[in-house]
């Protein structure tokens, strides 16, 4: 019989971390119309996924919702696709915590509806070619993803009507191909475009099928899209036409599909996402060239003939360009490495909720340039790694160094940890400290950011704010942003070994624009564990300062130290050279409180009672604090005598679905020191970092 079958699926996702206003927006905004207006017509049978976190806030908080779900379950309308619990991108974990992460949602899914998922929803739609060994073996039957990795294999459009098998080791798994075009016109274009998709690709056996598998959060959440799809009801136009056109359109759910037709084949498919994300996944500079060759091919007309030959990135490059998603992630395999069989499970339970994507990627929205995911991250991390050691140390208090290639770049780093710290240190990049956890309080003040030049920037000096008439996704959401687009060409960390030349200020400073007169700041150390039982590690390196022409030689030896109520760090600067040297010294720290204007979090000295850590200047005093209340810390650099501290906030321009807007990552903190130093002599500081918690 002529006819097509449409299989629509919607994926809604919010991130462990998010703040729960924007929870109850998303589900006022999105989620609970679209499954209202479904309701209202039972024949138009659909596929959904929610993953965990989300799905376990709507149930606590939607009686309602949630049985009208079940119901619609029950009768076969809606089919629920399992997942990760914590929405992992599942290839990028351990293959153990993959099960554990599909069999969680699965009996929670079955625990609420009574029917145990067969379908799987991939986070972001990465699929690496090892996963139908893990999946098939927990249950899945068929995946969807999008049909930019069948065309990475050579298949065609007309080609991609059905649903093909695959398998890994002889592990089958069934996989959906998502038509790209239906993404874009549900629920952008008219109900009736799609409707026209479709006529146009009906079959006379009526076995043609194509499917739509995309964010929930485009029917309402998305900009402009909640007065499009519920107040000019596009949404409930888009249902009334499908059951208007059922004699030859049919609406199924993946379940229902499989058992009545058969497979178009096998296919293989290569390491793959959507589109877009592949292209955000590249480096910048590649990610420019590649679309400067798609806009070359766009106004040739040939985007469409070639665009299926076009392999763009990879999703684990992430973990390559941006050092604070590989921190985390390689923090996330240390510490799952420390648990033992007879932890308690709930151990395990924060390594899964760290698992959770956002925080790890960056392309249309925030991802890892926001703070608080990065802050989840690190908090249920923090949280496993101290119960770990609460189970090895009964409580005791310890200190133990371990020297191991954390972040795999094939350079040691070194962990001191304690029962109130975890402090790593990495010689091979100037010595710095790159995390600074405070286990009371489940935070690392090193959850910083660093400036770096995206793509996108170029694109900023079109942008408007939408009271200027700005349109589409070509917003700022201030005037002004311009001034913040600033990169940095060291990482943002702490423990930094600046050596100024006297033409120095704080603007240039803050700017990352200043002139650098030694090779310390992202250069190898050596290094020695003077203290493994009292948590002290020394570190070395021979470098030099330009002096005019010169290029002397300076040797620099900084000693951390882990104390009870933190930790503090002695520097020893020796002029190896037969000229006096004029210096000027600062030792950069930079620390992430989350906000930058809220009254609960300031700067405050001996010299003004308090500034918000979006404040810029100079001070001189004999301490610097920094403290959050509603953290519940207060971080205090004091070294001894009086010095100039230098101080700015970092703030990253990114682009997301609703425009350009800056993003407070950190704020940086330098005391300053001025002397000079004779041939062979030596200067020393001695900077203690009391952390308070309160």
């Amino acid at each position: 019989m002529k006819g097509i079958h449409l299989l629509i699926g919607v994926h809604n996702h919010q991130p462990v971390g998010n703040f729960d206003f924007i929870f109850k927006e998303a589900f006022q905004k999105a989620y609970e119309p679209f499954i209202r207006t479904l309701y209202k017509f039972p024949n138009v049978k659909m596929n959904l996924h929610f993953s965990g976190a989300l799905l376990l806030w709507i149930a606590e908080h939607s009686d309602s919702l949630t049985e009208m779900l079940r119901k619609m379950v029950q009768k076969g309308q809606v089919e629920m696709f399992t997942g990760g619990f914590y929405e992992p991108v599942l290839a990028v974990i351990p293959e153990a915590d993959q099960r554990k992460q599909i069999e969680k949602l699965t009996a929670f899914v079955d625990r609420l509806f009574g029917a145990r998922p067969k379908g799987l929803w991939l986070a972001e739609r990465v699929w690496e070619p090892h996963l139908p060994t893990v999946l098939s073996q927990c249950g899945i039957e068929y995946v969807a993803v999008d049909d930019t990795h069948f065309k990475n294999a050579g298949f065609y459009e007309d080609e991609l009507n059905g649903y093909f098998l695959t398998e890994d080791q002889g592990n089958l798994l069934k996989v959906f191909p998502i038509n790209k075009t239906l993404r874009y016109l549900i629920p952008f274009d008219e109900p009736e475009a799609t409707i026209r998709f479709l006529q146009e690709r009906v079959s006379e056996n009526g076995d043609n099928m194509y499917m739509m598998f995309d964010d929930g959060e485009k029917f309402g959440i998305w900009p402009n899209t909640y007065e499009r799809t519920y107040k000019e009801k596009w949404l409930e136009r888009f249902f009334q036409l499908l059951e208007e056109n059922r004699s030859w359109l049919t609406t199924s759910t993946c379940q229902d599909f499989v058992l009545s037709k058969k497979p178009k084949g096998r296919a293989y498919l290569p390491t793959a996402s959507y589109s877009e994300m592949m292209t955000w996944a590249l480096p910048s500079r590649a990610r420019n060239h590649f679309e400067r060759l798609e806009n070359d091919l766009k106004a040739q007309g040939n985007l469409d003939r070639y665009a299926m030959f076009l392999k763009s990135g990879f999703w684990r490059t992430f973990l390559s360009k941006d050092t604070e998603a590989n921190l985390m992630h390689k923090k996330m395999l240390h510490v799952r490495k420390r648990i033992t069989e007879e932890m308690p499970q709930e151990i395990t339970d924060h390594i899964l909720k760290a698992q959770a994507n956002d925080a790890y990627w960056h392309g249309l929205f925030g991802g890892l340039y926001l703070p608080n995911l990065r802050s989840s991250v690190y908090e249920n991390l923090i949280q496993a790694d101290k119960k770990i050691d609460e189970h090895l140390h009964r409580g005791q208090d310890f200190i133990q160094i371990t020297v191991e290639d954390i972040d795999m770049d094939g350079y040691p780093e070194i962990l001191i940890n304690t029962k109130k710290y975890t402090i790593g240190i990495a010689p091979n990049c100037g010595g710095r400290i790159f995390e600074i956890s405070v286990k009371d309080r489940n935070i690392n003040l090193c959850n910083n950011l660093t400036r770096r030049y995206e793509s996108y920037h170029e694109t900023m000096a079109n942008a408007q704010t939408a009271d200027e008439g700005g349109k589409g996704n070509l917003l700022v959401k201030e005037k002004g942003l311009d001034k913040y687009l600033n990169y940095d060409w060291y990482e943002k960390y702490s423990c930094l070994d600046h050596f100024f030349g006297d033409w120095n200020d704080l603007t240039k400073y803050s700017k990352s624009r200043h002139p650098e007169q030694g090779d310390f700041i992202n250069q190898k150390f050596d290094y020695e564990i003077t203290g493994p039982e009292t948590g002290e590690v020394k570190l070395t390196k021979k470098g030099h300062i330009w002096v005019g022409s010169l290029w002397l030689p300076v040797r620099l030896e900084k000693t951390i130290q882990v104390e009870d109520d933190g930790f503090s760090v002695h520097h020893v600067i020796t002029n190896e050279s037969d000229q006096t040297i004029p210096i000027m010294y600062g030792c950069e720290y930079n620390i992430n409180l989350l906000s930058p204007q809220t009254a609960d979090r300031y700067f405050y000295c001996p010299e003004f009672e308090k500034k918000t850590l979006g404040e810029a200047g100079k001070v001189k005093a004999t301490f610097f604090g920094a403290r959050s209340e509603y953290e519940g810390v207060d971080i205090t650099f004091q070294p001894g005598k009086e010095v100039d501290f230098w101080f700015f906030p970092v703030y990253t321009v990114s682009f997301s679905e609703g425009g350009f807007e800056k993003v407070y990552q950190c704020s940086s903190i330098t005391p300053m020191h001025h002397f000079q130093l004779e041939p062979l002599a030596a200067y020393q500081t001695n900077l203690k970092i009391k952390i308070q918690t309160l």
